[in-house]
């Protein structure tokens, strides 16, 4: 609805219904008579004033609606109708748009209350409220302020037919008061004062509507006189001077239509005096599209409704109008962003249709006019409703115009972009392709010279290029190139729209990225574009938006700092362009946003920053939750927080940027085109954080997130390379963190296919050849292949000579490169290498200004570079320039900076420079050695490091303490062991786990012990409190789910098939990680129950000690530094004694019993050095051991080997003199072996034993592909058979070797507790877990027998070869199949050290049978006992070599 421009309340025919259905009109004078007062407020080019309602009726029964009527602006205010209710008027003084966004609302001018049933007698009684002048003012500049009320009679939801609620006596508000006071203050402005003509301007308005009210001449006289007096001061592009323009060809206009001007003798109303024709309102509106002046649009609008009242409903005139106002409206509304404006488009389209019914020629078109507001307000406000009518409502418009009609291409070309939009919100291919089909249609439907041929190339270029972001196919981007040059052929220089179809094609040659000739030819587009639309064009906004971009793309490939500061002053003039309120108001304020962070993180200016964070901001609270495009802003605020973070380490940031990321996420459905920008923030974020903190669940998630998005982009999208090239980084950044080469292997096989989709002249090559090279120099350093350094090095250089000085990339290059010959130096000893990497870590280092974050990492390159140059080359200089440089980086460093570790370990190493080399010139510098105990514990207390790295600073901590006894070394020891464990069990792989040992010294464990024996900790053991309380409700919840986390956790993990994708390994390897966060969850909360403070810690020594219960339990541990043996009696302290060997002398008899049992030796000379061997065992090893244990283990009973290291590979119960009246360990204690004190403590648990006791025999005497056949095997079995006690004591099940497949062999082992293995067994040292038992068609592994669950098997016999072998490379670990079975649950193992013979595996399985159940019992715990006596009856058997009858071993219970 519209009033006179001085607030005359105009009769209203329809507005659009809001919330209720009655009116407020309020409206008031403006009197401005001093002349100082307002000389600020030059804009307020009409002064006026807006009426806030703030407050709210307790009760009501009737709503109302009150609207703001204001020189053309209307805005609701709901009043509920009850009579004791007051509401506050609050008066503000109405500011021109232009001035709006920098001042607000305007002054405060009046507030009030009132109630409704005042508010209706001043209605009905046509009284204005009257204000007196403020204290201190010299003219009020409000004094008056008119409210009229109105009813609804209108039944429409939709629309509100108003009439005065009483009835109107011809009497208007005086219009002489404020003439007369415009008069004053005209006065009090002379000739020359600079706000002369706005009062004159406001004066001859007033007179102009009186003229119209009374037909005064003398006023219309004045008015115009007044008029042409401001359009003589006035410069022609100002507001003031349109506006007086404007009011001269209205008055002009409304003259030259009055026909009997001496009839109008009275005051009449105002809406008789516009009866403007539909065609001729028409053609404003297409004027007012032309050009972009507020206040000529205002009017057209006016003069809609003026002569929507003056014909009245059922006249012919009225559906065109109507439908011209609509479109008006919604031009407002496109540069203003009124929402009523919108709402009322709508509501007059939708009358007007109701108008042009079924056949009536204007229905087409109203039908496309609704449905294009409609799509409109879905765009702006999300209301899914919206998009779906607006796509029928075309259909419909296009059922109206059958093949032929004149109009059908542009009716297909609507449609075509209304479905466009509902695929780009909703991801449905088939919309797309719709579109495209449906603008190729309309395209054949044009003749090639129709102008309107180019508008529907446009809108198919633009379907093509959204096409081409979605799917990234190069072919739909190249045909819309094509299509937008062939548009632009159409629209030679002086077309209308050739301005648009130049920006249409400078957009597309931006998007490709071949070479750096298409964005020079988009800017050039860009700027004749721009050119074309002079200022106070609707599309400049949108032509500057366009070369901004284009600039802003270059920036990014070359590094110009003049591109980008182009396209900061381009999209700050696009800006500026669109005031509060206007719809693309927002897209302004990211794309401003997206260029200051890049200029931050290229100058490191936090105003640049700030104020992106405030853009985006800004930004979001435009898109209200419901809006179409909310999630853009909440994408676009996150990523400014996320640089926020990474230079400033706010934790809160991060947080923040990741909710915004997931709520993102989560308002884009599954398919959604843009889903996959939205999941490459958010892992990006997450990968952040991870680097930050070390949660590995953060980078599992983000590698998640990545696969599933490379996934989702078929072959050939643009994308694709890009979505490589991140999983790939992630996969480097986890292998660094974990060591896996799998990841190392995968990454590379990923920039490999990302570097074949980026080939020479790609923007983004230079970033591939980065990582490739990085990948390849990571290669190189685990492999030691030269030739992968050298590619390296080559790709490095290459990169490097694509990079112009100032290329935002050129100092990852120098760094990269820098890299290189510090590898190389490593391998070559080569000192031009050392120095050409200073030289290069120098001259990027001055590409970074002081205090940039970024420099970090150059600062600690430098250093580390430098002290191997000191280590080398004894150059003192060289150390204190490491030592400040670091220093620096130390400085840099933020809370929770992941690098934080590796730069306090590179102040350790520079540290012990400092002391070694003082201690050989200067004598002992203590400060320097603690200086570097210091800094290596800071490191390992950094959590955000993430444990490899925590765990590499204390092995180096370890070396270091070692090597100069410092009082730390214990501390470190006990860190160190924490952390391998904690980075251990991130995996649920056993092998994994395996492979991942064999990064760190395999003495770490044994180290440790030495110095807790060095150190006397074994006293620090404590006996724990006894007497737990009765559990709670709480406490028996919690120890059920932890009995079910662990019993998941122990599940052994899904068997993945080779060639499973990594996305199911990877999720698989999350849900491990989940489990034992869990887990570790519930332990800490049961921990808290009274009495469980050391549940599932480390056991106390008094809990070791019941591993002793039935012996004691001989502990041998061997490092560099010292060899020691532990006796563990059951009620006595532990004998801690020093063993008078060596680890070399160890090793040497390993050797020798590896040579022997190899055959290596003739049958005489390995008789003698195995006697040999196991005498100076007896001398060294467990001669010192028997002498200590005659005060525990009477002779005859039971003792417990427990060796690591090297003690794991020597048959310690065969070691003796080996002389006539010698001793023989063999002849004085019965001895078992257990891998750990644990292990036998568990094996010692009770379980209810079955009756009858199941009992398997398992037999494969020839595997396929091995050498020869085991005659003995079957033979073996009956044997067996005939030797156990008979049903129903013993359940028997035999599996021959023609049945023992791996398959049959599980079933068997898993159902059977008692067991007997005759087969080949092998030994695979580079890979434990694969060694086996061979079946008949593949083996049964390791690691297939430590996936299950064995607790409640009592024994097994594995006569086999090599079953109880370890492995060398960890020796800490007894990783052999007798062990295994242990550590799977099965109490007591009888296996053999190394290959056995057939003829004693025969006698030795007869003995030791009879031994075991020959009286009809069977009791795992005989079994060692029975092993023992079995052996010694084959001691007097000449004819077998010794070291056959020393290759049994018992382990367990």
């Amino acid at each position: 609805m519209v009033l006179g421009d001085m607030g005359e309340v105009v009769n209203v025919i329809r507005v659009e219904r809001q919330h209720a259905v009655d009116l407020l009109y309020a409206s008031g004078s403006d009197s401005l008579s001093n002349p100082y007062a307002v000389s600020s407020l030059d804009a307020a080019v009409i002064q006026n004033f807006n009426v806030w309602h703030f407050s709210t009726p307790v009760r009501g029964n009737g709503p109302l609606l009150g609207l703001l009527a204001l020189v053309g602006y209307v805005w609701p205010i709901r009043f509920c109708w009850c009579d004791v209710a007051l509401y506050d008027i609050v008066v503000l003084r109405k500011l021109d748009a232009h001035f709006r966004p920098m001042l607000g609302h305007g002054d405060l001018l009046r507030t009030f209350d009132i109630c409704v049933p005042e508010l209706l007698d001043r209605s009905e009684n046509s009284r204005p409220f009257t204000f007196q002048p403020k204290a201190g003012e010299v003219v009020s500049p409000c004094t008056s302020l008119f409210i009229a009320l109105e009813e609804s009679l209108s039944s429409d939801p939709n629309v509100v037919v108003l009439r005065p609620i009483t009835p109107v006596n011809g009497t208007y508000l005086d219009l002489d008061h404020p003439i007369s006071l415009f008069h004053d203050a005209l006065d009090l402005r002379p000739i020359g004062h600079p706000d002369r003509p706005t009062t004159q301007l406001h004066l001859a308005i007033a007179l102009l509507f009186r003229f119209a009210k009374r037909g005064f001449q003398t006023d219309a006289d004045a008015a115009e006189e007044l008029l042409y007096d401001v359009l003589d001061v006035c410069h022609a592009k100002s507001h003031i001077h349109r506006l007086a323009l404007l009011a001269v060809k209205t008055h002009a206009e409304k003259m030259a239509r009055t026909t009997d001007a001496n009839d109008v003798q009275a005051e009449r109303p105002t809406a008789s005096m516009f009866p403007l024709s539909s065609d001729q309102l028409a053609d404003r509106v297409e004027w007012c599209q032309q050009i972009d002046d507020p206040h000529a649009l205002d009017d057209v609008i006016s003069l809609h409704y003026e002569a929507l009242n003056h014909y009245g409903a059922g006249h012919a005139q009225q559906g065109p109008l109507l439908c011209h106002l609509s479109c008006a409206l919604q031009l407002r509304f496109g540069r203003r962003g009124f929402g009523h404006d919108l709402n009322g488009a709508i509501s007059f389209q939708r009358e007007a249709l109701a108008i042009f019914q079924v056949g009536h020629p204007g229905r087409p078109v109203s039908l496309a006019n609704l449905a294009n507001a409609l799509l409109t307000r879905f765009q702006h406000q999300g209301i899914n409703e919206d998009l779906d009518d607006s796509i029928k409502l075309h259909m419909q418009a296009l059922d109206l115009r059958a093949v032929g009609h004149l109009s059908r291409p542009t009716s297909l070309s609507n449609l075509a972009h209304a479905l466009s939009t509902r695929f780009e919100h909703r991801g449905n291919d088939k919309d797309l392709n719709d579109a495209i089909a449906l603008n190729r249609q309309a395209l054949d439907l044009w003749p090639a010279d129709h102008p309107s041929r180019s508008f529907t190339l446009n809108y198919l270029g633009m379907t093509l290029a959204t096409c081409f972001k979605h799917r990234g196919s190069d072919r739909d981007l190249e045909e819309a190139i094509r299509v937008h040059r062939e548009a632009l052929d159409l629209r030679p220089v002086g077309h209308p729209e050739r301005a648009m179809t130049l920006k249409n094609l400078a957009e597309a040659l931006s998007e490709r990225r071949d070479n750096d000739n298409d964005l020079d030819e988009a800017i050039v587009l860009g700027r004749e574009s721009l050119n074309l639309l002079q200022v106070g064009h609707p599309g400049r906004s949108a032509s500057l938006n366009c070369l901004a971009n284009a600039f802003s793309t270059r920036f990014k490939h070359q590094g110009n700092d003049k591109d980008l500061d182009e396209a900061i002053t381009l999209y700050s003039g696009a800006h500026d362009l669109l005031p509060v309120g206007h719809p693309d108001r927002c897209a302004s304020l990211n794309n401003l946003a997206s260029v200051l962070l890049p200029r931050f993180e290229h100058r490191c200016n936090d105003q640049d920053l700030d104020e992106a964070i405030a853009l985006c901001r800004e930004a979001l609270v435009l898109r209200s939750g419901g809006h179409p495009d909310r999630f853009k802003s909440l994408n676009n605020l996150g990523s400014a927080l996320s640089t926020c973070f990474s230079h400033r380490g706010n934790d809160e940031l991060l947080e923040e940027a990741i909710a915004l990321y997931r709520e993102a996420l989560d308002l884009q459905p599954v398919g959604h085109p843009d889903q996959s920008g939205s999941s490459n923030n958010l892992a990006n974020a997450l990968l952040t954080r991870f680097e930050h903190r070390g949660n590995d669940k953060d980078l599992d998630d983000a590698i998640t997130i990545w696969r599933e998005e490379l996934y989702s982009l078929p072959a050939g999208h643009h994308d694709r390379s890009r979505s490589l090239n991140d999983l790939a980084t992630a996969l480097i950044t986890r292998f660094k963190h974990r060591g896996n080469v799998k990841d190392l292997d995968e990454a590379m096989e990923l920039h490999r296919e990302t570097l074949y989709l980026r080939p020479d002249n790609h923007l983004d090559q230079s970033t591939s050849l980065i990582n490739h090279a990085d990948v390849l120099a990571i290669q190189f350093e685990h492999q030691g292949n030269d030739e992968l350094l050298d590619e390296a090095v080559t790709l490095s250089r290459e990169v490097l000579n694509l990079q112009s000085v100032g290329h935002p990339h050129r100092i990852v290059s120098l760094n990269n490169l820098a890299n290189m010959p510090e590898a190389r130096f490593k391998h070559s000893d080569n000192h031009q290498d050392l120095d050409e990497a200073v030289a290069l870590y120098k001259k990027a280092l001055d590409l970074r200004s002081d205090g940039h974050v970024d420099r970090l990492e150059l600062l600690v390159n430098l250093a580390n570079v430098l002290s191997v140059q000191f280590t080398h080359q004894g150059n003192i200089h060289h150390l204190d320039e490491a030592l400040e440089n670091a220093c620096s980086a130390l400085s840099l460093l933020r809370t929770h900076d992941p690098r934080r570790s590796t730069v306090h370990r590179s102040l350790a190493t520079i540290h012990m420079l400092f002391y070694e080399s003082r201690l050989h010139s200067t004598g002992e510098d203590v400060d320097s050695l603690n200086a570097a105990m210091g800094h290596s514990k800071a490191g390992v207390d950094s959590f955000s490091s993430g444990l490899r790295c925590r765990l590499q600073t204390s092995l180096l901590w370890i070396r270091n303490a070692e090597k100069y006894t410092h009082s730390t070394l214990l501390e470190a020891y006990a860190t160190s062991i924490q952390l391998l464990d904690d980075y251990i069990s991130a995996t649920a792989s056993l092998s994994s786990r395996h492979d991942m040992m064999r990064l760190f010294p395999h003495t770490l464990a044994v180290g440790a012990a030495s110095c807790a024996l060095r150190h006397g900790e074994m006293a620090r053991f404590r006996v724990p409190i006894e007497g737990f309380q009765e559990r709670s409700d709480h406490a028996d919840a919690l120890v059920k789910k932890f009995r079910e986390l662990s019993y998941l956790l122990n599940k052994p993990p899904a068997k993945l098939q080779e060639g499973t994708p990594r996305l199911i390994v990877d999720a698989e390897a999350v849900r491990y990680t989940d489990l034992v966060d869990e887990w570790k969850k519930t332990v800490e909360e049961i921990r808290k129950l009274e009495g469980f403070s050391r549940f599932m810690l480390p056991p106390l020594f008094s809990d070791l000690q019941d591993a002793a219960r039935d012996g004691p339990v001989i502990v041998l541990i061997a490092s560099e530094s010292s060899r020691y043996a532990i006796i563990i009696p059951r009620h006595h302290s532990p004998i801690n004694m020093q063993l008078a060997t060596s680890v070399k002398k160890l090793e040497r008899w390993v050797n020798t019993l590896q040579r022997i049992v190899r055959r290596k030796a003739g049958p005489e000379e390995a008789q003698t050095k195995l006697v040999e061997t196991l005498r100076e065992l007896w001398d060294d090893v467990v001669c010192p051991v028997v002498e200590h244990l005659g005060r525990f283990a009477p002779p005859g009973s039971r003792i417990w080997w427990c060796p690591t290291s090297a003690f794991n590979f020597l048959p310690l119960h065969a070691a003796g003199e080996y002389r006539r009246g010698g001793k023989n360990l063999s002849q004085l204690y019965i001895s078992s072996y257990t891998p750990s004190l644990t292990a036998l403590i568990r094996a010692r648990e009770r379980h209810d034993r079955s009756q009858p006791m199941p009992f398997a025999a398992i037999g494969q005497n020839h595997p396929p592909g091995y050498p020869f056949s085991l005659r003995s095997v079957e033979p073996e079995l009956k044997l067996v058979r005939s030797l156990l006690p008979p049903a129903p004591t013993v359940s028997f099940t035999k599996l021959t070797s023609v049945e023992s497949t791996k398959s049959r062999a599980l079933g068997t082992l898993r159902d059977n507790h008692w067991l007997h293995f005759a087969c080949h067994g092998i030994q695979n040292l580079a890979e434990p877990f694969k060694s086996a038992f061979l079946m008949r068609d593949e083996p049964l592994t390791l690691l297939d027998i430590t996936q299950m669950n064995l607790s409640r098997h009592e024994f097994a016999f594995l006569s086999a070869c090599e079953t109880a072998v370890g492995n060398f490379e960890t020796p800490d670990e007894v990783i052999h199949l007798a062990a295994a079975l242990q550590f799977a649950g099965v109490k007591s193992v009888v296996g053999t050290f190394w290959r056995v013979q057939d003829s004693t595996v025969q006698r030795l399985v007869e003995a030791f049978y009879k031994n075991l159940c020959g009286d009809g019992k069977m009791n795992p715990k005989r079994a060692a006992r029975a092993l023992h006596m079995a052996v010694q009856s084959l001691a007097g058997d000449e004819d077998i070599p010794l070291d056959q009858r020393i290759v049994f071993m018992h382990v367990g219970i």
